[in-house]
């Protein structure tokens, strides 16, 4: 059964709790940990016992305090948006109290559900679209799309702009990722930074760490590997401080070994460093709870071993790095086309950093037909890279020959 969307999933996803609000434990405890506080911390700010803190932290807590100066402390110490904490935009008294009755927020503070279930829709099918044929074919409902919302934020503000930047932001992250797969990187680096910006104006956590993660891949097209291990790096610190969901997560460790690979060089630490981070990502796969979570990254172990296996490569590990494309294989799901291809594109790679020309060759001419069929252009300049490495080494091997053949017949029909 779908989830229900919320109005606050701008801001974080947390549980429902009283008056069409979120759940005030969840809330509080994810704005202190945001903020690096302590639980010892905040007590001592808001002049309360650890105790009091813990049980205002609680899942079982679902209510607001009665005092709005309580809420107002939290919302400044936490820089908690204060729609959260009931605070605006229905408060407008100074008084110490305030009737539950009022925290319920008026339909016209909020988009029409409608809109966002549109808006959520194009999302997932264009991720599905993504991960299992081609990204391209979304690209004009993308785009659409994101008209639709730059032009409807112009005229909004509170909560509804909010809800409309939050997803913005969404669409900009897949809008960059549409422009990284045609290969214009300059216009994927303004689009992935505008997704960051909103998600940071709008301190949601999952929003950011998303964000980030689709900048880091565009910043290897562009060789900033120490940028994109500090990107990874911040991803990891909302990881680690149990700031996001499991599928993110996993996600997140795993984009900060591959960052750290190509920083490692003959470094054994470094290596090890890199190397951790995708044992954390593995952790993540085999034991956490993978069901999708609205930021559309998917965490397993099929792609967790193939970047393993590059970072490998990179570290001059073949045999180890075969042994971690042989995991992905075996763990591999049919319907990921696009994991298919990186495996063997990945593969091939390998056997070229070992000069094995039939190797190399012959897992290209297994990857060609996948790619064709759901028109990767940008793989078509690597492939024709490693062909022309291996022609030099063994003009005349059979494997060689094929896959030139191969790559001078026309395209095939996509799927």
């Amino acid at each position: 059964m779908e989830e229900p969307y919320h109005w606050w999933y701008a801001y974080g996803h947390f549980d429902a709790g009283e008056h069409n609000g979120p759940r005030l434990g969840q809330v509080v405890r994810h704005y202190r940990k945001m903020s690096g506080m302590s639980k010892a911390d905040l007590a001592a700010a808001l002049q309360c016992t650890l105790r009091y803190v813990e049980m205002t932290e609680s899942d079982k807590n679902i209510s607001m305090p009665e005092l709005i100066s309580r809420r107002k402390l939290l919302s400044q110490l936490l820089q908690i948006p204060p729609v959260l904490l009931g605070l605006s935009p229905l408060v407008t008294t100074d008084e110490e109290k305030i009737d539950p009755s009022l925290y319920p927020l008026f339909s016209h503070d909020l988009l029409d559900v409608r809109r966002v279930a549109f808006y959520e829709g194009i999302l997932t099918l264009s991720w599905e679209a993504y991960y299992t044929s081609s990204i391209e074919r979304a690209a004009k409902n993308i785009s659409f799309c994101l008209e639709l919302l730059d032009d409807e934020v112009k005229s909004v503000t509170g909560i509804q702009r909010d809800q409309l930047d939050a997803l913005r932001s969404k669409f900009y992250r897949l809008s960059a990722l549409v422009s990284r797969e045609c290969s214009h990187i300059d216009t994927a680096s303004h689009q992935i930074n505008t997704a960051v910006n909103l998600a940071y104006r709008l301190r949601n956590s999952e929003l950011i760490a998303a964000s980030l993660i689709g900048r880091i891949r565009i910043r290897y097209h562009k060789s900033e590997y120490q940028e994109a291990l500090e990107d990874a790096e911040k991803a990891c610190v909302y990881a680690d401080a149990g700031l996001l969901r499991d599928p993110l997560k996993g996600k997140c460790y795993q984009m900060a070994g591959e960052a750290q690979a190509y920083l490692a060089e003959d470094d054994r630490f470094l290596q090890d460093k890199s190397l951790n981070y995708f044992d954390k990502a593995g952790r993540v796969a085999r034991k956490g709870n993978l069901e999708p979570d609205g930021t559309f990254v998917k965490t397993d172990l099929t792609s967790i071993y193939i970047e393993r296996a590059k970072a490998l490569r990179i570290f001059r590990r073949y045999d180890e790095a075969h042994n971690a494309l042989a995991i992905a294989r075996k763990r591999l799901s049919p319907e990921l086309t696009r994991w298919q291809i990186n495996l063997l594109v990945e593969e091939a790679k390998t056997y070229c950093a070992e000069h094995d020309v039939t190797g190399c060759c012959s897992s290209l001419i297994d990857a060609v037909p996948l790619i064709s069929a759901i028109h990767l252009q940008n793989r078509d300049r690597p492939i024709r890279s490693l062909l022309a490495q291996c022609k030099a080494w063994e003009p005349n091997n059979r494997s060689v020959l094929q896959l030139e053949k191969l790559l001078q017949q026309p395209a095939t029909a996509s799927v």
